[in-house]
């Protein structure tokens, strides 16, 4: 009679409504496997993952991300952590397979331990199962990304893909023919295919939608739901239904490859179905109904996991970085679709970063030769709401020469400007100065050209620095030929000193000649620092051979220089793919300069302490391999070197912290796109440093998605 009944009830319609209602109904003692193995897995694996993330974890805008690992070590745990969980669900799902059967034929709930002892004692028979599950698997996607490459189109290659995957469905009832009638794995396949093929396909698709389809739209659903949270609400939503689909969703989804199997089964001819049924029902464990499972003791366990994870990220225990950052792009994408408009900030024009007014930034920007240089301005350190205004550009200004700046303690910004002069038998150039506020940038009323007459602008590079009692130093190096076809060349480096921001009386001194390879173009090769005590510094990197030159002052006009050599010559073969290479240069509270650079052979960066005021004797520490943006370094308030770059392998922007020689290396935040050719960064008031950088793939040309991010550490360790 109780077999009757059984079989009567399943074999009533809709599998899948039902099975979702008696999972709902029942999900406390469905879910109880899941929560004796995967909770404790789950914590001593997190526990394990700790020493890991170690310096790699970072806690981003109140979310916890995890970036910086080394890739092999991180390959390792990942491979470990999927081994232990696939073990652990081959437990799990079987012994909930075990109760839902319990509950589905009407009997009380079989207990936890007995289903998991169950599920033990079969444990081989689903680890074959799983074997042969991977390589089915990824001979579907194989064959689905196999007919998108020789069509070319999405249509067929889903089509192909959904097909096979929907024939291997009836593999799922291989779990409850494990479990239930003791059956090996390779019988146990044959004996789901047997009790679907040749039937009507709606079990095929009983199985898909109850166990993919309605799950992952769930997922989705969440997903959606959450994308409007940031901080710490997002990470405890994210953490809760984390949490609850882990562990509800083996309820559900054994409850319907059950139900489906136990239906099939009722569907037989009277005689044989009977037979199997009694065979089930005297194989299930017995049950102990004196022992019930509330949902209130099970409440916990759906929802410790993520209040503890969102706790460790808004408490952040271990003390692992914090930091701001903002897409400043994405609000421009959101304007151009509410027809809003945006600032038209292309992906490499990002030059210099700099204080501006308040707690905002302003960064320089390279117009192109159809635009002038340009302020791009953020009202504070996230930089959500910016802004991009042109300097007032005259009708004979040079716009393909790019222009070099520095900021004013006021926060206004100084930039330098070519302008064309035609005369009746010939034309020059003049260098002027422009000085740019919130709103525009106008030449200053009294200055007065920093270079009256010039033949060619685009041979000669520049570079800007502000005086620390007042005043500008403009640094120019410009490569001169020795003797008519000869083609040997030396670089003629001089400063220009303004006693004031306007630079009304300019005073030009040559402070030295050294040998060059000639001129080619290269971004920032050229770059001047000046002490605390007004002495300026000039490194100049030479685009042919990569050699650098250390020009030191032993007084603020430069009277005595000084010119050492920290960096030899390489021997290398320009083309238009060669490796990128620039300089920077700053200056220590004891007048000792410092250096970054890109090795011209392979792009790496580079960092040079300098051990003496000329540089002669110096330490050189390797900081990355190739980098697609120049290096960008600042000296902070205590002394202490921060040098920003990318590790285009990672892909990371990096921040090392140097003393005496030595840099420690902090991962601040990944790349999502691919490293792009801008990266800036300067000291906020707090004195911390604000990084702009782009996120791309470093080509102009391609259509590939970039975006502007500005990041800010915010608890960086010493």
């Amino acid at each position: 009679m109780e077999t009757m009944d059984a079989r009567a009830r399943l074999r009533r319609p809709f599998v899948i409504v039902r099975a979702y209602l008696g999972a709902a109904r029942h999900l406390a003692p469905l879910v109880v496997p899941a929560a004796v193995v995967f909770l404790p897995l789950a914590l001593i694996v997190a526990s394990a993952l700790l020493p890991l993330l170690s310096g790699s974890a970072v806690v981003r805008n109140d979310e916890l991300e995890m970036f910086g690992v080394e890739p092999r070590h991180l390959l390792v745990w990942s491979a470990v952590v999927l081994v232990v969980f696939t073990v652990a669900q081959a437990v799990v799902f079987p012994a909930t397979v075990v109760i839902a059967a319990g509950l589905q034929v009407g009997g009380p709930p079989v207990p936890a331990r007995r289903a998991l002892r169950v599920a033990l004692r079969r444990l081989p028979s689903m680890l074959l199962l799983v074997v042969l599950a991977a390589p089915v698997f990824a001979l579907v996607v194989a064959a689905g990304y196999g007919a998108l490459l020789v069509t070319g189109s999405a249509v067929p290659a889903v089509f192909v893909f959904v097909g096979l995957a929907l024939f291997t469905m009836p593999a799922l009832l291989a779990v409850p023919a494990i479990v239930l009638e003791g059956r090996s794995a390779l019988v146990a396949i044959g004996r789901g295919y047997d009790l679907v093929i040749g039937h009507s396909p709606s079990s095929t698709f009983t199985l898909a939608c109850g166990v993919y389809v309605i799950p992952g739209v769930v997922s989705q659903a969440l997903d959606a739901a959450m994308a409007g949270l940031h901080g710490p609400a997002l990470m405890y939503a994210s953490g809760l239904a984390g949490g609850v689909l882990a562990l509800a969703g083996t309820a559900f989804q054994a409850s319907v490859v059950t139900r489906q199997f136990l239906h099939r089964l009722a569907l037989r001819p009277d005689p044989v179905s009977a037979e199997e049924f009694d065979r089930i029902l005297a194989g299930l464990p017995g049950a102990s109904p004196r022992r019930r499972v509330w949902f209130p003791l099970v409440l916990p366990a759906l929802v410790l996991p993520g209040l503890v994870y969102g706790g460790v990220a808004t408490v952040n225990p271990f003390g692992w970085l914090e930091v701001s950052e903002t897409d400043v792009t994405a609000a421009w994408r959101d304007s151009f679709e509410a027809g809003i408009g945006a600032p038209q900030l292309r992906r490499g024009d990002l030059r210099a970063l700099y204080p501006g007014p308040g707690t905002g930034m302003v960064a320089l920007v390279y117009g192109g030769f159809q635009k002038p240089s340009a302020m791009f301005a953020c009202a504070d350190r996230t930089c959500r709401r910016a802004r991009l205004h042109y300097a007032e550009a005259g009708p004979d200004q040079d716009l393909g020469v790019d222009a070099v700046g520095a900021a004013l303690p006021d926060g206004r910004l100084v930039l330098t400007s070519w302008t064309w002069h035609r005369g009746k038998w010939d034309s020059w150039e003049s260098l002027g100065l422009l000085i740019c506020d919130q709103e525009r940038c106008i030449p200053p009323r009294e200055g007065s050209p920093l270079i009256p007459r010039h033949d060619f602008a685009r041979g000669m590079s520049l570079a800007l620095t502000t005086r620390p009692g007042g005043g500008l130093v403009v640094a120019t190096a410009e490569p001169v030929e020795i003797g008519r076809g000869l083609r040997r060349y030396d670089d003629v480096i001089s400063l220009i000193s303004c006693a004031d921001p306007t630079c009304s009386r300019p005073v030009t001194r040559e402070v030295a000649r050294v040998p060059s390879g000639g001129f080619a173009p290269g971004p920032q090769t050229l770059s001047v620092a000046v002490g605390a005590d007004g002495r300026p510094v000039v490194a100049r990197m030479d685009s042919r051979t990569g050699e650098v030159h250390v020009v030191s002052c032993e007084d603020p006009a430069c009277a005595r220089p000084h010119v050492t050599r920290p960096v030899a010559p390489q021997t290398i073969e320009l083309t238009r793919d060669s490796p990128r290479h620039a300089v920077a240069v700053a200056v220590r509270p004891d007048g000792r300069p410092v250096l970054a650079y890109q090795d011209i052979r392979d792009s790496a960066v580079k960092y040079v302490d300098c051990r003496t005021r000329d540089c002669a004797q110096h330490v050189t520490v390797t900081l990355s391999g190739e980098s697609y943006a120049p290096p960008v370094l600042v000296i902070d308030r205590e002394g202490r070197v921060r040098v920003a770059y990318q590790d285009a392998d990672r892909p990371y922007v990096m921040l090392a912290t140097c003393t005496d020689g030595h840099c420690s290396r902090t991962a601040v935040t990944g790349m999502r796109n691919g490293p792009g050719d801008g990266l800036a960064m300067m000291l906020d008031r707090a004195g911390r440093p604000m990084i702009l950088w782009t996120d791309d793939n470093g080509s102009y040309f391609s259509g590939s998605r970039w975006s502007l991010m500005a990041t800010t550490p915010l608890n960086l360790a010493p």
